[in-house]
C-alpha cells in the first residue's frame, strides 16, 4: 500500500470515527481508547486523564495524615529547618500545637530565607502563615484543580466530615491525574522500598518503618493484620496501645507479630522491629 492510499485510509478511519456521538463519559472514554490509531498514545492518556477527574473524589489520590510532612505552630526556626532539608518540599501545614486534627496556617519554605540569612531577625512563625484552603473529602478534583486555579494555591488541607484533617493534596497530585507520574530530582524511585529490611542483628526479624501501610506489610511478610480506622504499622500500635512517648523500647504483640518500638518522639512513632511471635506448643 502506497503512503498516498494509507494517508487516505486513516482520513476515512478517522471521519468515521468522529461520526459516533457518544452518549455517556464511559462511552467517551471507549471512544478516546479506539482512537489510539489516529492520536498518539500521550495525547490518549491525557484526555482520558482529564475525563476521569469528575468522578475522582480528592480522598483517593490525597495524602493521608499519616504520610503528610507538617509543622506545628509552637515548632522554632531549628526545629523547623532540618524538617525543610530533609523532606525538600515547598510548602508546609502547619497543624496547632495538641496535634494532627487542625491545620492553622501553610508555610512557604521560602518565607523563612531571609531568617538563615539575617540569624538576628526575630522569628514569629505565627507571621509567615498563609491562609489554607479547606475541602472535604467527597470534593471533585476537577472542582478542586479549579479552585486552586482561581485562588493561585498549590495545597490544600482535606478534612473529613467532623472538620479533622484528613490529609492533603496538592496541584502537581491533580496534573499527575491528568499527564501520570512527574519525577523531580528529589523523588524516590520506589517509596515503599526502605520500608520494611532485614534486620542485621536479628535474622528472624524487620525493621519495619512506622509509616509503612498495613496493606503492603501484609503483602511482603505474609500477615493478615487489620486496622479500624488506621492504615500504617504505626498507626496499628497506636491503636492498640493509645500511647506515644512512652513506647520507646516496649514490645506490642498483635495477632500472631510482636513488635518493638525502636524510635519513636512525643508525637509519632518512627521505627519498629517486627517478629513473629513464638507460639507455645499445644499440649
Amino acid at each position: 500500500m502506497s503512503s498516498e492510499s494509507g494517508s487516505v485510509w486513516t482520513m476515512r478511519g478517522l471521519k468515521r470515527w468522529l461520526s459516533a456521538t457518544p452518549e455517556t463519559r464511559d462511552d467517551l472514554v471507549q471512544l478516546l481508547q479506539d482512537s489510539r490509531r489516529f492520536l498518539a498514545p500521550d495525547t490518549v492518556d491525557m484526555l482520558t486523564g482529564v475525563l476521569g477527574l469528575p468522578k475522582t473524589p480528592v480522598r483517593e489520590i490525597m495524602t493521608p495524615r499519616p504520610s503528610i510532612v507538617g509543622i506545628f505552630e509552637d515548632d522554632q526556626l531549628m526545629e523547623i529547618l532540618p524538617i525543610l532539608i530533609e523532606s525538600a518540599h515547598s510548602r508546609f501545614p502547619v497543624f496547632t500545637h495538641d496535634g494532627r486534627d487542625t491545620v492553622v496556617g501553610v508555610l512557604l519554605a521560602k518565607d523563612l530565607l531571609r531568617f538563615i540569612h539575617t540569624p538576628a531577625t526575630t522569628f514569629e512563625l505565627q507571621s509567615l502563615l498563609r491562609q489554607p484552603v479547606f475541602v472535604p473529602e467527597t470534593a471533585r478534583s476537577d472542582q478542586l484543580l479549579g479552585m486552586l486555579k482561581h485562588t493561585q494555591t498549590h495545597m490544600a488541607i482535606v478534612v473529613d466530615e467532623y472538620g479533622a484533617t484528613a490529609g492533603l493534596i496538592t496541584l502537581e497530585d491533580l496534573l499527575e491525574e491528568i499527564v501520570g507520574e512527574i519525577e523531580d530530582e528529589h523523588d524516590e524511585i520506589d517509596p515503599l522500598a526502605d520500608c520494611i529490611i532485614p534486620d542485621p542483628e536479628d535474622k528472624e526479624a524487620w525493621l519495619v518503618q512506622a509509616l509503612t501501610p498495613i496493606e503492603y506489610f501484609n503483602e511482603e511478610l505474609g500477615a493478615a493484620l487489620e486496622g479500624e480506622g488506621v492504615d500504617t504499622i504505626g498507626g496499628l500500635l497506636l491503636e492498640e496501645t493509645g500511647l506515644v512517648s512512652e513506647l520507646t523500647g516496649q514490645t506490642v504483640d498483635i495477632d500472631n507479630w510482636q513488635f518493638t518500638v525502636l524510635a519513636a518522639d512525643s508525637r509519632s512513632l518512627t521505627l519498629l522491629r517486627a517478629r513473629r511471635a513464638i507460639l507455645d506448643p499445644i499440649s
